[in-house]
């Protein structure tokens, strides 16, 4: 058993008691297998008529297939992974109390991580050099991921994010470095701030199952592209951000947003072709615009690829995308069965669901505020997700990662405030950026992954 600091005895039971569904099955058919072993069975049948021998071993299957799906039924346990004792600075892009984030969250074979920008942990200062900037966040990520007895090769998933695009190449520079093959799955995008003044910002989804690289038909690797089309861990399928290059010129598609959105999901199409899947199996959606006037005709392309039950979705202006691409959209995809959830009294959507849970995981949709004040819009908006996760059968303690979205990063202290008051306990990993715009006048979008209740 690894030993993964904690900040306190309620972690550590958490890890004690946290068995996997696979070992508590081990564990009671071990047990049956003892029991037969020694001969508890032959006194059933030496003592008991044919009748009463055929009742309490019915009994006992009933009572042993209970167990089992008792065992199925449990969502799986989440833990804390920090890098360092409790009450040392973490290295995320901006100072933080204890409560507003957790460095890493373990779920059963997942690991979620929170953005680390370029902080040094041990001076507290970003390094001078945009490349030294990068190794510092990865090293960051680095020291999350051995504390979870993880390292780079569990990446399946990672998020980049830059204050300015035209460092994109010096990125993956050093970037790649880090991957000695089989780099994850990856979206970036420009945004105007990061917190704390980091000029880039890093965030991973990690995984201990064996990971399967998805790439469509007449795919050619580019080396100055260090990240795999698609990643297959398990049931779930992490896409890489596509843009609007046509894969057969290498260029952008001539036309209008709706020819560029419609490149892009054909592109992002050949990728789910190539894992076996379609679009009926996408559970969670980013879409990033250069332009946000350019949102409802996206809708209008984007819906027609959904026959029905589309995707949990989030759409977010940027300042810039890589290779001048006007739109990226990045998907999660799932093998596992859909349940869409929609919380009382609120009207299907075309363009999005309000959640779709699959597997061990909800994925609801982002959601934004319309109040006056960034400390009302992020009530709003914490409600709105509470309403989806109780129609879910959850709170928000079963929330494992979040990405929170802000129009003014001098927002960042008061929303802050009211976002962590929604926590009692370990709150999940997150990752907080500046975007260029919202959808109408809101100044704050949030959304979250969630553990499943499988029972329901």
């Amino acid at each position: 058993m690894s030993v993964l600091r904690s900040a306190g005895r309620t972690e550590e039971c958490a890890f004690e008691t946290g068995l996997n569904r696979q070992f508590l099955l081990y564990y009671l058919f071990t047990i049956l297998r003892q029991q037969y072993r020694r001969r508890l069975f032959l006194k059933i049948f030496t003592k008991e008529s044919k009748m009463q021998r055929h009742i309490r071993l019915f009994s006992l299957i009933v009572l042993l297939l209970s167990m089992i799906g008792l065992a199925v039924g449990q969502s799986p346990q989440k833990k804390i992974i920090r890098p360092q004792p409790a009450g040392q600075p973490t290295t995320q892009s901006a100072p933080a109390r204890p409560s507003i984030l957790s460095p890493g969250v373990s779920v059963g074979d997942i690991l979620y991580l929170a953005g680390q920008g370029s902080r040094d942990p041990k001076t507290g200062q970003h390094p001078e050099t945009f490349e030294a900037q990068v190794k510092q966040a990865m090293e960051n990520l680095g020291a999350v991921l051995k504390a979870a007895d993880m390292d780079f090769s569990n990446v399946v998933k990672a998020n980049v994010y830059l204050t300015d695009i035209s460092n994109f190449s010096r990125m993956n520079q050093v970037y790649r470095s880090f991957f000695k093959s089989d780099p994850p799955a990856r979206t970036t995008i420009a945004v105007p701030a990061l917190p704390g003044g980091s000029h880039v910002e890093i965030t991973f989804i990690a995984s201990r199952l064996p990971k399967k690289i998805i790439r469509p038909e007449g795919h050619r690797a580019n080396p100055n592209a260090p990240y795999s089309p698609a990643i297959m861990v398990g049931d779930t399928l992490y896409i890489s951000g596509q843009g609007s290059v046509d894969p057969k010129t290498g260029k952008l598609v001539e036309g209008g947003i709706d020819a560029q959105v419609k490149q892009t999901m054909e592109n992002i199409g050949a990728i789910l072709k190539a894992a076996g899947m379609d679009f009926s199996n996408v559970v969670s959606s980013n879409v990033y615009l250069t332009d946000m006037a350019n949102f409802e005709k996206m809708n209008e392309v984007y819906r027609s690829y959904f026959k029905s039950d589309p995707p949990a979705r989030t759409t977010v202006g940027v300042t810039a995308l890589p290779v001048e691409t006007p739109v990226e959209i990045t998907f999660f995809a799932s093998r596992a069965a859909r349940k869409i959830i929609r919380p009382e009294g609120v009207r299907p959507s075309p363009n999005f669901s309000q959640a779709v849970q699959a597997g061990d995981f909800l994925y609801p949709a982002g959601k934004v505020g319309t109040g006056e004040g960034i400390e009302t819009q992020v009530k709003e908006t914490m409600d709105s997700l509470g309403a989806v996760l109780k129609a879910a059968g959850r709170d928000f303690s079963d929330v494992v990662e979040a990405k929170v979205y802000l129009t003014d990063i001098n927002d960042y202290a008061r929303m802050n405030e009211v976002y962590r008051s929604y926590f009692k306990g370990d709150p999940p990993a997150r990752t907080c950026i500046a975007v260029a715009k919202l959808v109408g006048t809101a100044r704050v979008e949030i959304t979250f992954i969630a553990t499943a209740d499988r029972s329901q």
